[in-house]
């Protein structure tokens, strides 16, 4: 394995090597990757009611690695079933899931692509009919009429989601995921804990400072990390937008990528509704904002799904891969246009 360091690829020197460097081959903490374009997670519920992956999911992401995906992210995992939010969603919980996962990386990987997996905890976003247990939560919650009220976490809980957690990356790993990454937006469990809205504890995992509403996945950051059995990179999936309303600063902002970073986070994940909204008085986008903060690597996300957008992501500068709306998937040859357009 190799020993993975914190440092961004070389950076263009140019505006216009910035935008052509997004189609050439480029390695980051030990992964080789063929181009900067990544595919999100762009299906849901296509797992078997167990969570073992499916002969349409495989097809699925195969097609999107032969046609020319450098990176791809697979749908959001529950670590555990307590935190599956529906039924049918994908699972790394169990050694049952990891004959399929493997059969999955493996076939990706055949294609040419990398691939990495989000894993995540539902935490109140949840029902009892699907996770099977009253839903857990920051905070007694109760996110709608799909769903059942929950109950405030305790520290046999915390305890237990950072151990799903390991054990949910060491499955990674073994099945030959190539990076992780946490999910902590989408109002998932580790998002309910950072937002001042669904946190309202005032003990170690909650209150106004950033740092302990952090605090949870700070934790399972550095438990993964300082598990000898997880080699892989760590990507942080994250987004502010929802929190800016309620006093999210840009110092809380720096705040946060810096704790995360400390405790071993390789790669970021900002997502944005469009990629070039600006926040924080509409200084600047959100991948500009977090570039500021953190020297590694960034993956810029939000509504790119044109060659003009793609460009004007690149041309910015801030990121290490562009992450694809699947509208742009669904246009024939759609790499040999996106090369095409560019290059104009």
């Amino acid at each position: 394995m190799p020993t993975l360091t914190k440092t961004k690829a070389a950076p263009a020197k140019t505006a216009q090597s910035k935008v052509e460097s997004m189609f050439l081959p480029f390695k980051i903490n030990g992964v080789q990757f063929r181009n900067r374009i990544l595919a999100p997670p762009t299906v849901d519920d296509h797992a078997d009611v167990e969570g073992k992956v499916t002969p349409a999911l495989i097809k699925h992401y195969r097609t999107l690695a032969r046609q020319g995906v450098g990176t791809i992210i697979v749908e959001s995992a529950y670590v555990t079933k307590q935190g599956r939010s529906h039924v049918n969603q994908l699972g790394i919980s169990e050694e049952e899931h990891l004959e399929g996962l493997e059969n999955l990386a493996r076939g990706v990987k055949k294609e040419g692509a990398a691939i990495g997996i989000r894993i995540s905890h539902a935490g109140a976003q949840t029902s009892e009919s699907a996770c099977g247990e009253q839903p857990v939560g920051p905070s007694v919650l109760n996110f709608g009429r799909d769903f059942d009220v929950s109950r405030e976490f305790d520290q046999g809980d915390v305890e237990e989601i950072i151990l799903n957690y390991v054990h949910a990356a060491e499955r990674a790993e073994e099945v030959g995921m190539d990076f992780i990454e946490i999910n902590g937006t989408e109002q998932q469990l580790l998002d309910q804990c950072c937002c001042v809205k669904l946190n309202s504890r005032v003990d170690e995992y909650g209150s106004a400072k950033i740092e302990t509403r952090m605090q949870l996945a700070l934790q399972v950051v550095s438990a993964i990390k300082n598990r000898e059995s997880v080699k892989i990179p760590i990507s942080y999936y994250f987004s502010i937008f929802d929190k800016i309303e309620d006093g999210f600063k840009p110092k809380d902002l720096k705040s946060m990528l810096k704790l995360l970073e400390d405790a071993g986070v390789d790669f970021f994940h900002p997502l944005a509704v469009h990629a070039m909204n600006k926040c924080f008085e509409n200084k600047e986008p959100l991948c500009q904002w977090s570039a500021k903060y953190t020297d590694i690597p960034l993956i810029i996300n939000g509504n790119i799904k044109s060659p003009q957008l793609l460009d004007e992501a690149a041309t910015m500068g801030c990121a290490d891969w562009f992450a694809m709306d699947q509208s742009i998937f669904e246009r024939l040859q759609w790499y040999q246009f996106l090369k095409r357009k560019i290059s104009q």
